[in-house]
């Protein structure tokens, strides 16, 4: 595979001089934004797809996977690592083989316009929607046969601009996202007579499109679910930055609280920090985890600066919201409504069992609100599953191991480009060969508007130049299996 860098979206494999003959919106009945009508009709863009050159026998071509970042590497995970299916046969048996064994995976990581869930808080979500459908062209352009989303923002937000632009590009490829595949696994944790709770931790532009509990509301209707059931939703701000290392959530090298942080803290007007929870919320302080002035009990400033404190602080605060639910039913599952999530599955897991067994003044408050078999549900797993029939019954599976292929790619800021503001950097590099490129500042990343043709980031393979050792590490330790595949780490 060509390793030189590549321009954001540039296709070459599709590049053409033809101008596709154009159809109308309303015979589909979804409505074309700009940037799918210029990969479908306009020969003079960079973004023109030339359809008509796909090819058609695509069962050896490579599966395409996107996320906002690096979190998406779980779902990745989930199918190399799937065994539910006989090979053979095709039946649901494990046999001991990967279900995807003999497959090409092409993955991106669109790390430079990261976390997509911010989008919709700043009132850019058209432009969101654009850089969805730029990373599904960037796939398209290495002839993927199938596209994985594996962001659930861009699933929510993004995936029916995917879809309408792949059924009028006629090249029969498809496009999977996580909420479906996530719900499913959810309401298989209740019977259907039973009462009870789905949580949903996931994003903020994420639950901003009530995804999640749309979704939830109407499989529950159409599997015939007839017990109470209730969705309690809460957007994680910070969160998956934090996983990522956004210097605008975490800081390693802090001392003292930030001007310019922007997560959950003591005076925060929408995800305060409440005094009276500390002694459940069990954060950790040690190694400048929590960024503080103040003494014990007399905080006057509270910042998260620990990826797990901020799982902590999300999940309490998902339980409070059920606490304050009238007529609570109790969790019975928990969607990690983002990639990056797993990473931290053992806190989420942890403070389960810790909340049902907190005693506050002699009572346990929140042991009847999580129900003792509650479960963690990673969409990803579901995924796997969803993909694997999806590909099997349209004879597009690849049993030729002979010819396996991965590539890695992740967006950089074009840091050529004039007016491009970048972050300084943060974080301990002691793992890498060379610092990673700086990061847009919050103010540049989401200021920018659609429709521009500015290339604002380039795409480039990964490799320990643009990860920090934090993040390889985190690889090593969650995603074993993708991470030997991944070169030059």
């Amino acid at each position: 595979m060509n390793r030189a860098v590549l321009i954001l979206f540039a296709l070459p494999v599709f590049f053409g001089c033809c101008r596709q003959p154009e159809k109308t919106d309303k015979a589909i009945g979804f409505e074309l934004i700009p940037i799918s009508k210029t990969a479908l009709y306009d020969s003079t863009s960079v973004f023109f797809g030339n359809f008509g050159r796909y090819p058609r026998d695509a069962a050896a071509a490579p599966i395409g996977i996107f996320d906002s970042g690096t979190g998406g590497l779980t779902v990745m995970e989930a199918i190399v690592t799937l065994d539910l299916f006989n090979n053979a046969t095709g039946k649901e048996e494990p046999d001991g083989i990967c279900d995807f064994a003999g497959e090409s995976f092409v993955y991106l990581a669109d790390q430079a316009n990261m976390p997509y869930g911010n989008y919709s808080t700043e009132n850019k979500t058209d432009y969101l929607r654009e850089l969805i459908v730029q990373d599904a062209l960037f796939l398209m352009g290495h002839q993927v046969k199938t596209i994985v989303v594996a962001c659930n923002t861009a699933t929510a937000t993004g995936l029916p601009d995917i879809q309408a632009l792949l059924e009028r590009s006629q090249t029969g490829v498809t496009a999977t996202g996580v909420i479906h595949a996530g719900v499913k696994g959810a309401l298989e944790t209740l019977s259907k007579t039973e009462s009870g709770s789905i949580g949903v931790m996931a994003t903020v532009g994420t639950i901003r499109t009530m995804g999640y509990e749309r979704t939830i509301r109407e499989l529950a209707k159409a599997m015939g679910y007839t017990g109470t059931l209730q969705v309690i939703n809460q957007p994680a701000m910070g969160f998956a930055e934090a996983v990522d290392e956004e210097p605008d959530f975490i800081a390693r090298d802090a001392t003292q609280p930030r001007d310019n942080y922007r997560g959950p803290a003591l005076h925060h007007p929408d995800y305060s920090i409440h005094p009276k929870l500390l002694d459940a919320y069990r954060f950790d302080f040690t190694g400048n985890g929590m960024l503080c002035t103040g003494a014990a009990g007399d905080y006057t400033r509270l910042q998260l600066n620990f990826a797990p404190n901020y799982a902590r602080y999300h999940l309490l605060s998902l339980i409070e919201k059920l606490r304050a639910t009238p007529d609570p039913q109790p969790l019975k599952a928990l969607i990690m409504g983002c990639t990056h999530y797993p990473y931290h599955r053992e806190t989420l897991q942890q403070m389960l069992c810790e909340l049902r067994n907190y005693q506050q003044d002699g009572c346990f408050p929140y042991r009847d609100l999580i129900a003792a078999d509650a479960v963690l549900v990673d969409p990803a797993v579901h995924t796997a599953r969803e993909l694997y029939i999806l590909l099997r019954d349209r004879k597009m599976l690849n049993r030729n191991s002979s010819d396996m292929r991965y590539g890695f790619y992740i967006s950089i800021p074009n840091s050529d480009l004039p007016g491009v503001a970048l972050e300084s950097i943060h974080g301990d590099l002691s793992e890498t060969t060379a610092a990673p490129p700086g990061r847009f500042t919050y103010d540049f990343k989401y200021g920018r508007n659609p429709g521009t043709s500015l290339e604002y980031v380039r795409i480039v393979p990964f490799s320990s130049d643009n990860m920090d050792g934090e993040t390889q590490k985190r690889f090593r330790t969650s995603i074993p299996v993708t991470c030997s595949l991944i070169p030059n780490l």
